[in-house]
């Protein structure tokens, strides 16, 4: 069985700023010091845990992330463009709340996150264009890594499209981003390509 557990980075001051960060990668994507604190409050919980690998998104914030999880469990990390987060478009960079404003149409009243097919509309990717992308690189880690425990750092939405691929769930906003920090696992089985989310957006305590 291959195990993947994925950790979204720690907060950025996009973030804070409710900027829309898709893929920029520029001083308001950074790790704000309670990201930082963040970062390094999960590598301590994870810890004890034996893993075989760690591969990360190369965009700044989850290579920061990686770099305090590096600190505490000794592992070269990779890095992969396939584990970007999604596409924006042209909202990149724009700011959530006045989007909202403008077009409360395309976002989710409760979880209020873009509709699933408002980003492609925009110029940015859909849940299936980073599923697909995803998908790739997962299937290439089970064929080449059967048996690792990997660990993975990236990106709230598309942590999420990945979840809703386990689950072979449509695109919906039902299911909410996972938080900052937050620990998500999944499971696929080499023999049969059965795919299993163990754990959703598991937040780390230390006591």
């Amino acid at each position: 069985m291959t195990t993947f557990d994925w950790v979204r980075h720690g907060q950025t001051q996009a973030n804070v700023d409710q900027v829309m960060q898709g893929q920029l990668d520029s001083a308001v994507t950074h790790l704000t010091v309670t990201g930082l604190q963040q970062a390094e409050r999960v590598a301590q919980w994870l810890r004890g845990r034996s893993y075989d690998q760690i591969v990360s998104s190369p965009l700044h914030r989850a290579r920061q992330t990686t770099a305090a999880l590096t600190e505490v469990l000794t592992l070269t990390p990779q890095f992969d463009d396939r584990l970007m987060e999604a596409a924006y478009g042209e909202w990149t960079g724009e700011n959530f709340v006045g989007l909202r404003e403008q077009r409360p149409q395309d976002f989710d009243a409760v979880t209020g996150e873009a509709l699933p097919n408002v980003l492609s509309a925009v110029g940015g990717e859909s849940y299936l264009a980073i599923q697909r992308r995803v998908g790739q690189w997962l299937a290439e880690e089970v064929v080449d890594h059967p048996n690792d425990h990997i660990l993975v750092v990236s990106h709230g939405l598309t942590i999420k499209a990945t979840a809703l691929l386990m689950l072979g769930a449509p695109a919906t906003t039902a299911l909410p981003e996972p938080a900052n920090t937050s620990v998500t696992q999944m499971m696929i089985d080499p023999a049969t390509g059965q795919r299993y989310l163990t754990a959703y957006g598991v937040t780390p305590k230390l006591i």
